[in-house]
């Protein structure tokens, strides 16, 4: 989808900060934006003192973006519809272009108080307008709208908008004042195609700057009679597909194009791992399966890594691959908390790509950290065994001491436990987090932890 824009990350939080030369400008005019397309890459021109005032928006790893106003338009861009822009590229500069597109629209529409008529201006601490007349502040607009994937008989509910989007889509709308979203989903078929519907199932949410909108996607089921009676104002077409039917939309970015592509992808058979039904019991036992990264180029040359960033190699690919299998056979599985680290992420997409369910990280999770041990060759290191021996000791040159990465990894997992009571989780991190895992759960003598060893892709399973 657009926010897939792994491993680089969108941080939206904000900020007060300053434009540098090398920041980049998002300009809109009449609803379109100032870059430039090339060979389907997309760009944006870079600050300066005379592009105005700029307004922070948000950052894409180390590049931040500022909303202005140029005099002029630099040689070799021009102003494209956010449709234009949707068709011709992809990547984290596109979803940065509808993040961006979705800021301008709240700006815009809010230059003036509607409660004094008063001037808005931007706040000083937090992404907020501030009237200077009677103070009255606001802050940006969300729209909750939801995509809908109605099933009946192995077939699935596939529409085509009357204006707008000229490709397949599922039955969609926005959420009403003083209606719930499974209200929402209900009313939205009902209006659209009259199916009712039941067994309505949260699968995925997306920010979808281009409508202002935060969608949520949920699969149903008929409920009764299969007529369709569709509405003509909203709809050009509507009608049950099987999956070899679906034609996916041309590009990757929509919420709506993922939902059809699992239900062609899996035969119509969603996993149960997908969702959780709505409504449904909680099962009594929580479940916890740990498991390491693929190998990596680290481990194949003998060097030590801990929070050093390494790639997995072929083989680590092809046993992050033997892992997903292995985890579909676990149906159970609903959730894989992952180390930000690049081999444990990495791990986690195979996976997830394989049993259909989201990917969330946790700093705590990480490796631990060697200090300037990090990255030596553990045959020309003789003393550093002893010193992973040394539980309350830091690592040589500000790295951690084994307690400290006890306490982060402890306090995750009871995180895990409280804020996911009830499911089953798979944990993608490293053999030292396995290990002090293991002591979570498991009483351990000095030598059985020194003398544990967690394979690559090797997965244990803990019950709570």
């Amino acid at each position: 989808m657009i926010q897939d824009i792994f491993p680089s990350r969108l941080i939206n939080s904000w900020q007060p900060a300053s434009p540098a030369p090398e920041s980049i400008c998002m300009c809109f005019q009449d609803g379109r934006l100032l870059a430039a397309v090339k060979d389907g890459e997309l760009h944006f021109p870079r600050y300066q003192s005379s592009s105005g005032k700029a307004v922070y928006l948000f950052s894409v790893d180390d590049e931040a973006f500022f909303l202005t106003e140029p005099e002029h338009v630099p040689d070799g861009f021009q102003y494209y519809s956010m449709r234009e822009l949707r068709d011709q590229c992809a990547g984290k500069y596109l979803y940065a272009a509808f993040t961006a597109y979705h800021l301008h629209l709240w700006y815009d529409d809010n230059r003036y108080c509607g409660i004094c008529r008063g001037e808005m201006q931007h706040d000083a601490g937090e992404r907020a307008l501030v009237c200077t007349g009677c103070g009255h502040k606001i802050y940006p607009r969300i729209n909750p709208a939801v995509i809908v994937g109605v099933i009946n008989r192995g077939r699935l509910l596939i529409t085509r908008y009357r204006r707008g989007y000229a490709h397949n889509a599922l039955v969609a709308g926005f959420t009403e004042i003083g209606e719930t979203l499974e209200e929402t989903v209900a009313r939205e078929v009902m209006e659209e195609t009259g199916v009712r519907v039941r067994n309505i199932r949260y699968y995925k949410s997306q920010p979808w700057g281009m409508a202002q909108d935060i969608l949520m996607g949920f699969f149903c089921e008929a409920d009764g009679g299969d007529t369709i009676r569709m509405d003509d104002n909203e709809l050009k077409s509507a009608c049950w597909c099987k999956p070899d039917e679906i034609e996916l939309q041309p590009q990757q970015h929509s919420l709506t194009n993922e939902m059809m592509k699992l239900f062609r992808d899996t035969n119509g058979h969603l996993p149960a791992a997908v969702f959780r039904m709505q409504n449904s019991a909680q099962p009594q036992k929580t479940r916890i399966y740990f498991t390491r990264h693929g190998e990596t180029t680290m481990n194949v040359a003998d060097h030590i890594s801990g929070v050093t960033d390494c790639a997995l190699t072929e083989n680590g690919i092809r046993q992050a691959e033997a892992l997903a299998a292995v985890c579909a056979g676990h149906p159970e599985i609903s959730l894989i908390v992952c180390s930000p680290l690049m081999r444990a992420r990495r791990t986690a997409e195979i996976v997830a790509a394989q049993i259909h369910v989201p990917v969330v990280t946790d700093e705590r999770l990480r490796e631990w950290d060697y200090g300037s041990y990090e990255d030596q060759p553990r045959d020309a290191t003789p003393d550093f065994q002893a010193a992973k021996r040394e539980f309350g000791v830091r690592m040589k040159d500000g790295g951690e001491s084994l307690l400290q990465l006890a306490h982060r990894v402890y306090s995750c997992i009871d995180d895990i436990r409280q804020q996911y009571a009830g499911m089953t989780v798979l944990c993608v991190c490293h053999g030292g987090v396995c290990r002090i895992a293991e002591t979570y759960f498991k009483d351990m003598s000095t030598e059985a932890f020194s003398n544990f060893f967690m394979g690559n892709c090797e997965l244990r399973q803990y019950e709570l």
